[in-house]
């Protein structure tokens, strides 16, 4: 478990661009109501398994619980998540949860699973290692009247967490499922068949997006998202990115 809101930050490896713990802006007039959704958890859907047969359900779990804390550390938001260890909600009582909160904005944690994979032979089993897409990226729809806020949110949370030094993933592997924005190079639109689009983004008024933190096939970028000082620098980009929005 990350130790929580640590003052002393690790930088990333020297051969990368180091992270930055972003100031937040100005205090809104009340405190922004964010649900954090921990993604996948649900029965029968753990999500990916990474390059150390990792379950994405775990890693999306940790970033949740981390990213929850330190906005409701900042006195500036109410938090609330959709799952805790040892629940598993099915998403549309997610859905339902966060419109009884009264939520702002939805954000929805994962990982990516990205292109061609080599078998990595582990004490846990064959697990499947891929180092050539990593970044991060943000998903959203665009059917609806919510489209407009669904946009405005997607575009400032990628702007923060590309100010604070993380890297945008290309999107090469995504091929015809989403779409890029035409402002903001992380962020994609879905784009597949109606009956196969991402029900989490589309299923509420809500401005909801998904945030693909890491390439989970990339041993390097895994190692990174177990640094506290990768999990500080994301919440406060989030933080930041959703005061963005509230504001504009």
């Amino acid at each position: 478990m990350f130790v929580l809101l640590s003052l002393i930050l690790t930088a990333w490896p020297a051969d990368d661009a180091s992270l930055t713990t972003l100031a937040l802006p100005a205090q809104p007039t009340r405190k922004v109501r964010v649900f954090v959704d921990a993604g996948h958890g649900a029965p029968g859907n753990e999500g990916n398994h990474g390059c150390a047969c990792q379950l994405e359900q775990d890693h999306t779990l940790k970033v949740a619980q981390h990213l929850a804390f330190v906005l409701a550390a900042t006195g500036r938001f109410e938090v609330k998540l959709s799952r805790r260890p040892g629940e598993e909600p099915l998403y549309r009582p997610r859905i339902a949860a966060a419109e009884a909160f009264k939520a702002d904005v939805i954000i929805s944690l994962h990982s990516d699973a990205r292109g061609e994979a080599t078998p990595s032979f582990q004490d846990a089993g064959v697990c499947w290692q891929n180092p050539n897409a990593p970044g991060f990226s943000v998903l959203w729809n665009e059917e609806g009247p919510a489209f407009p806020r669904r946009e405005k949110l997607g575009r400032a949370v990628g702007e923060r967490l590309r100010e604070a030094g993380f890297l945008a993933y290309s999107g090469f592997d995504y091929a015809s499922l989403y779409r890029q924005d035409e402002v903001e190079p992380s962020g994609w639109i879905d784009q597949r068949p109606m009956k196969k689009r991402v029900f989490f983004l589309r299923g509420s008024l809500i401005p909801t997006v998904i945030i693909e933190t890491h390439h989970a096939l990339d041993e390097k970028e895994v190692a990174r998202w177990e640094e506290l000082a990768t999990v500080d620098a994301f919440a406060f980009a989030v933080g930041a990115a959703v005061l963005d929005f509230v504001a504009r």
